[in-house]
C-alpha cells in the first residue's frame, strides 16, 4: 500500500490527521519525517499493521523495540517499563550527588531495562554499580542493553535487598524507579496495560514498595545515600515514609518544576 492510500484509508477508519500518520510513520520505519513529505513510498504490510496496533493505543515503544534515554539507545519489550523522560531528571540529579560526594558503589534496585544503571555507568565507569530485580525476564533485557551499550554491571536476581545482605555495607547510593502507582489505576489507563504490573503497581496507596523497604530493611539502609522517583501525587506520602530514617529527606522536583524525587542522606553527606 502506498502512503497517500494509507493515509486516506486510516484517516476514514480512525480520523487522524496525515501529519500524525507521518509522525508515527518515521518512528516505525527509523527513517526521517522528510521522506514522507513530499514522496508516495509503498509501506509494507508488516509496518501498516503495526501502524494500526499503534493508533489503537499499543505503545510505539514496543513496536520499534527501542527508545532514546539521554542519547544512548536501549531495547525494550513487553517484559520491561518503558522509561519516561521524568526518570533522565532522576539520572541527571544522581549524577550531581555522585558528583558531590564520596560514591564508590551504587545499587541499582528495580533495574528493569537498566537504563538508570547503565547510564550511570557511562557517565562513571570507574565506580562500581550493581543492579537487581525481581523479575528474571527483565534482566534478560538489562543484559541485552548491557552488551547494546559496552558496560559490564553485575545483576542479580531477587527481592528488595535480599540479594545483598552480605555486602550492604559497602553499597553508598541506592537509587530506584520502583512501583509507585496505585491498583486502581490498573484498568483505567490504556497506556499502563501494556507494561508489566510487577514494575507498576504497589498497592492501594501506591507505597507499598516503600513500606516494605523501611519496614524489613531499616537497619540496612539508614546510613545510606537513598534517590527514589515517585508520583507528583503520593510525594509527600512517600517523602513521611522515607523521613522516618535518621537522617535528612528532601524533596526534588523534575525538569518540569514538579515534585517527584525523594532524596534521603545522612546529615554528614550534606555540603
Amino acid at each position: 500500500m502506498n502512503l497517500n492510500e494509507l493515509i486516506n484509508y486510516l484517516n476514514g477508519k480512525y480520523y487522524i490527521s496525515r501529519l500524525d500518520i507521518i509522525k508515527k510513520l518515521s518512528m516505525i520505519e527509523k527513517k526521517d519525517i522528510i521522506e514522507y513529505m513530499f514522496s508516495d513510498p509503498f509501506i509494507s504490510e508488516k509496518n501498516v499493521e503495526k501502524l494500526e496496533k499503534n493508533i489503537k493505543g499499543y505503545p510505539i515503544e514496543y513496536l520499534v523495540n527501542e527508545v532514546q534515554f539521554l542519547n544512548n539507545i536501549f531495547y525494550i519489550d513487553e517484559r520491561v517499563l518503558i522509561p519516561r523522560v521524568e526518570t533522565e531528571d532522576l539520572v541527571l540529579i544522581a549524577k550531581k550527588i555522585i558528583e558531590e560526594k564520596n560514591i564508590k558503589k551504587i545499587l541499582d534496585l528495580g533495574t528493569g531495562s537498566g537504563v538508570i544503571a547503565i547510564t550511570l555507568k557511562k557517565f562513571f565507569p570507574d565506580i562500581e554499580i550493581i543492579a537487581s530485580d525481581i523479575s528474571f525476564e527483565a534482566l534478560e533485557v538489562f543484559k541485552k542493553n548491557c552488551k547494546k551499550n559496552k558496560v559490564n554491571i553485575k545483576s542479580y536476581l531477587g527481592s528488595y535487598l535480599e540479594p545483598f545482605l552480605k555486602e550492604h555495607e559497602q553499597i553508598d547510593l541506592i537509587i530506584s524507579n520502583p512501583p509507585y502507582v496505585e491498583e486502581e489505576y490498573k484498568n483505567k489507563n490504556e497506556t499502563l496495560k501494556y507494561e508489566p504490573d510487577i514494575a507498576l503497581f504497589a498497592g492501594k496507596d501506591g507505597q507499598n514498595f516503600y513500606r516494605n523497604l523501611i519496614n524489613k530493611y531499616y537497619d540496612l539502609i539508614k546510613n545510606k545515600t537513598l534517590l527514589f522517583e515517585t508520583t507528583e501525587f503520593n510525594v509527600l506520602k512517600t517523602y513521611d515514609l522515607i523521613d522516618k530514617l535518621s537522617g535528612k529527606t528532601e524533596i526534588k522536583k523534575d525538569s518540569f518544576g514538579i515534585e517527584r524525587f525523594i532524596y534521603h542522606y545522612k546529615n554528614s553527606h550534606k555540603d
